[in-house]
């Protein structure tokens, strides 16, 4: 695959470049300076210098390319830098749909599913930036005429892969944390397949 990939310097992105660059796919990954992933040399991998909130930097990137894989999300639930999600979803959506690139893969957050659970609701009152601009996200890309399909997790870890489960629609049941490993398999497997296209997906180890 031909994969334009945003985030790509974030501990997911990383997981989803090496796994892609390792079955023999083509990434072209978009950073926001010029350092970042400046040790990872590749003869597949073209890094590009722009901002991923930006429809006419995107709309430059995607010809070519079979499918847009995002992990962006910000590393504090803070006002600012949780914008990222809705921001990006806006910017993915509008250069995609001036485009022929039609398939999309974002990661988004598992809070978004329904759940009296007490941990969940503890979460969400901690995080009501994230939950609000990955809904955001989310809404913006599901109301689009793009082949989507939308992963949303819970906890991360850097373990190995020891596989994931998933559920489309809701979170497995009885979910434990996933490693990220496992979230960029499904999404290049995703990619490849297509099976769960204008779906969201909820992923759990």
């Amino acid at each position: 695959m031909n994969i334009v990939l945003l985030g790509a310097n974030g501990r997911t992105g990383r997981e989803v470049l090496g796994q892609a660059l390792s079955a023999g796919d083509t990434v072209t990954a978009l950073v926001r300076a010029e350092d970042k992933l400046g040790e990872v040399g590749h003869e597949r991998l073209e890094v590009r210098v722009g901002d991923a909130c930006d429809p006419r930097v995107l709309e430059a990137i995607l010809p070519g390319h079979d499918v847009v894989i995002s992990t962006l999300g910000p590393r504090l639930p803070t006002k600012a830098a949780t914008a990222v999600y809705s921001a990006s979803g806006a910017s993915i959506v509008e250069a995609m749909e001036g485009s022929a690139v039609n398939r999309l893969l974002v990661t988004s957050t598992a809070l978004l599913f329904p759940s009296d659970k007490l941990l969940d609701r503890v979460l969400r009152r901690l995080t009501p930036n994230a939950v609000r601009e990955a809904g955001r996200m989310e809404e913006r890309i599901r109301s689009s005429g793009l082949d989507w399909t939308i992963a949303r997790m819970g906890f991360l870890t850097n373990d190995p892969d020891t596989g994931f489960r998933r559920a489309a629609g809701a979170s497995p049941e009885g979910g434990k944390p996933i490693s990220r490993a496992a979230v960029a398999r499904f999404l290049l497997g995703e990619a490849r397949e297509s099976a769960h296209v204008r779906e969201v997906v909820g992923l759990s180890g």
